[in-house]
């Protein structure tokens, strides 16, 4: 029996509309699959990212289990800076989410780990208050989170521990708010220097230290890890 056998070449604009729209099918079951899944994917990462910033030298001190004592240096109660550091922890792990969008088949996911509104962060307990008798706001945040160098005048001044010299103990005893520590006039020390907050916080610079966090090795990789074993 006769047979004709056709064989069918597709041109090369052809082909190049199969791809697209089997990328264009592929990305909306994608952006699908992860809005599905979003509010478990901002959860996973979002706990992620709560971890490393617990790691960090700064969330360490603050909570008193680092190398310096940053209530005593911020003139903050244990408890108001185990406070403050709970506080950013929890606003990093809100802030979390996924973006989801896409044109010509491409898809776009934007994680946003940290707000850009710091009256968040400015309203935590501790974040800055009032210091008695200078009257003078102690910028507690803004000197975390923004710049490390903002000047207050502590130049005058310097921190004195309790036990440094005794004869500041009773006013320690009397006034500090960590009960460790108070700033005290240079002229009363007799001395020349000047206050500088610890390097785990003037050592970055002016950098954000949330943002340097995020920015640790394998934070991305993680994040990546988080979302592809949600969604596949």
């Amino acid at each position: 029996m006769a047979r004709i056998t056709f064989r069918v070449q597709p041109t090369v604009k052809t082909m190049a509309q199969l791809v697209k729209g089997v990328e264009r099918a592929g990305s909306r079951t994608w952006m699908g699959r992860v809005a599905a899944k979003a509010s478990f994917i901002s959860k996973g990462i979002g706990n992620m990212l709560v971890s490393k910033f617990n790691n960090s030298d700064v969330a360490k001190a603050l909570r008193g289990n680092g190398t310096e004592d940053l209530p005593a240096h911020f003139g903050l109660s244990d408890n108001v800076a185990k406070s403050l550091a709970d506080g950013m922890a929890e606003l990093i792990r809100n802030s979390v989410h996924i973006l989801g969008g896409g044109t010509g088949g491409v898809m776009s996911i934007k994680i946003q780990a940290v707000q850009n509104d710091w009256n968040q962060y400015l309203s935590l307990p501790g974040a800055q208050y009032i210091s008695q008798p200078s009257n003078v706001t102690i910028p507690v945040v803004r000197w975390l989170l923004v710049d490390p160098s903002i000047d207050i005048g502590q130049a005058a001044y310097d921190i004195v521990f309790k036990g440094d010299d005794e004869k500041f103990d009773v006013r320690i005893n009397k006034v500090s708010r960590s009960g460790r520590a108070i700033m005290v006039a240079l002229s009363s020390l007799g001395g020349s220097g000047g206050y500088v907050l610890p390097s785990i916080v003037s050592g970055q610079g002016g950098q954000n230290f949330i943002e340097y966090t995020l920015r640790q090795k394998g934070v991305a990789i993680e994040a990546a890890a988080i979302l592809m074993k949600k969604v596949r």
